[in-house]
């Protein structure tokens, strides 16, 4: 069968040491690194989905998420096909934030389909947000979907890309009829 190919630029947000990075880095890389390195401005990586007739080449922007760099983070979210929104599961400040982040990716990327992902679910000892506030607040905001995730054991994490691709490629096909 014949692809269609597509370039879909999504975003990943939330509060800086959430995991943004990581994440990024066990779906495209299959890795993980146990080092904290906080995400200077931004960084971009490719990841190929395919998905129905489609062939889509997302553009993951990992974008800093320290207060420091909300002018840059503004410009960047420009454009933006989708969003994962992304908090810790260990930290309930994080948890709050995520209706600032929600905000600002409205602001300036418009009606984009997201889903929101409580990470670190290895450190499950520590939790401080409950997974069905999780799910509450997924429905709240009006997320596409909602998972707990572990970056460093890779649970979800492939799963909730795909299915972030999926809810771009069905917008996408929205926006296109």
């Amino acid at each position: 069968m014949n692809q269609k190919k597509i370039f879909l630029k999504g975003v990943v947000l939330g509060d800086g040491g959430v995991g943004k990075t990581s994440l990024i880095i066990r779906h495209v890389d299959k890795a993980f690194g146990s080092d904290y390195k906080p995400t200077l401005g931004f960084d971009i990586s490719l990841k190929t989905i395919i998905l129905e007739e489609f062939q889509a080449e997302l553009l993951i922007w990992d974008i800093g998420g320290q207060a420091i760099f909300k002018e840059i983070r503004e410009s960047y979210l420009e454009g933006s096909h989708c969003c994962m929104l992304v908090y810790d599961i260990t930290n309930e400040e994080s948890f709050k934030n995520l209706e600032n982040w929600l905000g600002e990716l409205t602001k300036f990327s418009g009606d984009v389909p997201f889903i929101l992902v409580g990470n670190k679910i290895d450190l499950g000892k520590n939790r401080e947000v409950p997974k069905d506030k999780g799910e509450e607040k997924a429905k709240e905001l009006g997320a596409v979907k909602f998972y707990e995730a572990s970056a460093k054991s890779g649970i979800e994490v492939d799963k909730a890309f795909e299915d972030l691709t999926k809810a771009s490629i069905d917008f996408f096909k929205k926006r296109t009829k």
